[in-house]
């Protein structure tokens, strides 16, 4: 049992590097990249856990069969219980910790550099995803962001490069600034409040878009991440916004004698 619980935990991290070293079974970021990353990356997180687990589970079962018997549990529930007990452990450490932060940070520069974005220039960016708040999160099968790159806010403007968006925002184009948590989100649980931007589009109508900090191990760490970014924006809006005229000052009153 140790000897098959080893081999499927083997296999469980050599899927795990092969995806990380394969950057998700994906070799050309001349184009879009992001759509189909999503469906294999959505495969990556049932086959690489379950065969972690099954390998951890099976080794376990070793140590645990004489505790279970002595207890008077006999047969296949020896071997089922203790898999029980790594399978669940494992998937609710996944929500917390994000295994696939060396993955997302190696593709997004692959992409940008790609779009003709330098290594030094990503050192100034905040790796960031998108997506559109108007659409409920529990609709979507794989990833909630719609796109993921790098974001800059510097000047007079917040610029945004991605997979196959970009754009330019200017301070006089933020309708409104909105934090709100994505109730379809394991974000929540970590009381992250996302960033929306209620933007003026050119032809009059008004886009919102959700950001998301990508990169961070935790969701501990992608809380703070979107807090900071959140006074970041919101400073830089602050300064960028013309101070109101000071009031004209009037003649005093007349005093009679």
């Amino acid at each position: 049992m140790i000897i098959v619980g080893g081999v499927f935990l083997g296999a469980g991290i050599a899927s795990y590097c092969i995806v990380i070293a394969t950057n998700c079974f994906t070799f050309n970021f001349q184009k879009p990249f992001f759509a189909g990353y999503k469906g294999k990356l959505y495969l990556a997180k049932i086959v690489v856990p379950t065969l972690t687990a099954i390998g951890v589970g099976l080794i376990l079962s070793v140590f645990l069969d004489p505790v279970l018997r002595s207890f008077g549990l006999k047969g296949e529930i020896t071997i089922l219980l203790p898999l029980f007990l790594a399978i669940v452990p494992l998937q609710v450490a996944q929500m917390w910790i994000n295994i696939w932060t060396p993955l997302i940070k190696r593709m997004i520069a692959k992409r940008l550099a790609a779009r003709g974005i330098l290594s030094a220039q990503l050192q100034s960016a905040d790796l960031a995803g998108i997506s559109d708040p108007t659409r409920s999160s529990f609709k979507k099968m794989t990833l909630i962001e719609d796109d993921i790159g790098a974001l800059w806010i510097a000047g007079e403007r917040i610029i945004y490069w991605g997979d196959t968006d970009q754009f330019a925002i200017t301070p006089d184009q933020i309708m409104e600034l909105e934090r709100r948590a994505d109730a379809g989100s394991t974000s929540m649980l970590a009381g992250t409040a996302h960033v929306i931007l209620h933007v003026r589009q050119p032809e009059g109508t008004v886009r919102q878009i959700r950001l998301h900090t990508e990169g961070h191990w935790t969701l501990g760490r992608n809380r703070k991440a979107m807090d900071a970014l959140a006074v970041a924006i919101t400073d830089w809006h602050a300064s960028a916004r013309p101070t109101a005229p000071p009031p004209v000052p009037t003649a005093p009153p007349v005093i009679s004698g």
